[in-house]
């Protein structure tokens, strides 16, 4: 097998194996709809991300891109909020285009802390073109053909939060829909995975800087957890500078800046493991549009908050 060919294949094992399955992304702090449902609608002014990400940058012949468009809306009462996710990842021989739709509930619980509570329904097309494979002999597995099926799943989410401080939790593909129709006994869906994501942030006045930590843990059902930290710094809500780790050896930079309702935001992440002894920066763009003009419009520093009944 070629080389590129051999990492796709086995990144397919992998995938039956219940390795990492979801897209990679590092922008997450910005736009958390990607792993938590609860975050639709917990910000007064909604927004549009557009996002698009270039992982392992020459590591294979072949691009594996991530693409998303999404957007959120806090309905008139501000308790119920909506989103939606529109997504494409390719990953070789594989390629996954789907719809996310969400809902969450927002309410009081105690002092100035509230809750929200959100659920997803993911509506997703699984496509496996197994003639990107070229084996240097005869395997009865490959057939040149191209394997598809329109699959359903559902995520759930809750989050913990006031202005100083948010904590939250998700689980990804309750249902484990079974990603193609084989008669294969292997498994053949993709595996839960959970997200515990929090951090807090706080701003000095008088220098307006303000100053924000966050970290993720996430962990499928049958690996272990792995986690990140990010540190971000903002100036004057014009622009700001950003960095993290990964527990699988990556550090991210990142820079953005604000201008009326546009943001723009870049991040390069670069793995110091054995895989970055044959790759390039992983390289991710995003660009959000806010409805709601002025300062304070991103959703860290624009909580939606409650009083006690």
């Amino acid at each position: 097998m070629k080389t590129y060919n051999l990492f796709f294949f086995l990144l397919f094992l992998g995938c039956f194996a219940y390795a990492q399955q979801l897209p990679l992304n590092s922008q997450y702090i910005y736009n958390p709809l990607v792993i938590n449902p609860s975050f639709a609608g917990i910000s007064e002014s909604s927004s549009i991300v557009l996002m698009n990400r270039n992982q392992w940058a020459g590591f294979v012949d072949d691009q594996i891109l991530t693409t998303s468009v999404s957007a959120h809306h806090a309905l008139n009462n501000q308790k119920h909020g909506v989103g939606a996710l529109l997504f494409s990842d390719r990953t070789g021989a594989i390629n996954i285009h789907g719809l996310d739709l969400m809902y969450s509930f927002k309410f009081p619980v105690f002092l100035d802390y509230n809750f929200s509570l959100g659920i997803s329904a993911n509506l997703y097309q699984y496509l496996f073109d197994d003639s990107d494979f070229n084996t240097a002999m005869y395997d009865p597995l490959i057939s040149g053909q191209v394997h598809k099926k329109i699959n359903f799943d559902s995520n759930f989410g809750f989050l913990f939060y006031d202005d100083f401080l948010f904590l939250g939790g998700s689980v990804v593909n309750l249902v484990q829909s079974k990603v193609l129709d084989n008669e294969s006994t292997q498994p053949n869906q993709f595996a839960r995975n959970f997200y515990f994501f929090g951090g807090y942030s706080f701003s000095d006045r008088e220098s307006k800087i303000d100053f924000e930590q966050s970290f993720l843990l996430k962990k499928t059902q049958f690996t272990d957890f792995q986690y990140d930290i990010n540190l971000k710094t903002i100036f004057s809500d014009i622009f700001w500078l950003g960095a993290g780790y990964r527990s699988n050896k990556e550090v991210v930079g990142l820079f953005g800046f604000n201008y009326d309702r546009f943001s723009i935001i870049y991040s390069i992440d670069y793995n110091y493991g054995d895989i970055g002894n044959y790759s390039g920066a992983s390289h991710e763009f995003s660009l959000v549009y806010y409805f709601r003009k002025g300062s304070n419009i991103n959703w860290q520093k624009n909580r939606i908050l409650f009083e006690r009944f």
